[in-house]
């Protein structure tokens, strides 16, 4: 699995802007290739883009279906200039790893604050008991044992990363 800014099934926007920033253009395409490099009018027409405004950029976008490099090109039959752009699609983007690391550190979270009970340290008399005392040091373990086994139990598909 490679890292991409795109995920299968998220909605991908498109901007161009034409050559001179020429507005009015009523004829701009994008043509979309999937995965494969083909063109599958199919499943994915090409779009007719519109205009922002009148500022002679223009938007479109599609959904792809599967993981791989997607491929558009926009360009208009009335004025010169074309674009190229490829878009790395894949199963977890960054947004989607982030929202899986927050999870995990919710759930160690609560885990800590099991650890962290107030009540027992509060009470003097479970303090002064040595044998409460050490059955505490056991929880305490058990406890990070817990969080130890379930840090160990996290698997992540993320490549490495460089800044």
């Amino acid at each position: 699995m490679s890292q991409g800014n795109y995920k299968i099934g998220e909605l991908i926007e498109v901007t161009y802007q034409a050559s001179n920033a020429l507005s009015g253009l009523t004829d701009v395409k994008m043509e979309i290739y999937d995965e494969t490099g083909a063109k599958d009018v199919g499943n994915f027409p090409d779009v007719t883009m519109t205009e922002i405004g009148s500022t002679g950029r223009y938007k479109g976008s599609f959904t792809p279906d599967a993981e791989g490099k997607w491929r558009v090109m926009v360009n208009s039959a009335s004025h010169i200039g074309k674009m190229v752009k490829d878009y790395d699609v894949v199963a977890h983007n960054i947004d989607s790893i982030g929202d899986a690391v927050g999870t995990v550190n919710s759930e160690m979270a609560k885990d800590v604050t099991v650890a962290k009970d107030s009540t027992v340290a509060k009470d003097a008399t479970v303090a002064k008991d040595s044998t409460v005392a050490k059955d505490a040091t056991v929880a305490k373990e058990a406890t990070l044992n817990a969080v130890s086994t379930k840090i160990d139990g996290i698997t992540y598909n993320a490549p490495p990363m460089i800044g």
